[in-house]
């Protein structure tokens, strides 16, 4: 089945489109926002990756100020990112070496912040 592979593939793809700068503003839509959550709490290790990249996404996106206040708003956001959380706390405690920096806390930080 290739349909887990297309989906991490498409997660990735709105990542990179995130590191553009002017594509911030465009991309804190309803359609990629809710991939994202989507992205963000799909439950097994097998998904670690597109849960990264959901994160790293919403990061990008939430480096625009005008952005955190539309995505704190948006229906389980504030819950994927708190999830996002509580799994790198959960790998800090393991002593499991994080593949990137550890995004979540700041970006859930600055989300609470906006409301």
């Amino acid at each position: 089945d290739s349909r887990p592979k297309d989906r991490e593939n498409a997660m990735r793809a709105i990542m990179h489109l995130t590191n553009e700068d002017e594509n911030h503003r465009s991309m804190c839509h309803k359609t990629i926002l809710d991939a994202l959550v989507v992205g963000a709490t799909l439950n097994g290790d097998e998904y670690g990756d597109m849960q990264e990249s959901a994160i790293v996404a919403m990061e990008r996106l939430a480096t625009d100020f005008s952005n955190r206040p539309i995505m704190a708003r948006h229906p389980g956001l504030l819950t994927a990112v708190a999830k996002a959380t509580e799994r790198e706390t959960r790998q800090v405690d393991k002593g499991v070496d994080p593949k990137s920096e550890h995004l979540a806390k700041p970006l859930l930080m600055s989300l609470l912040l906006a409301m």
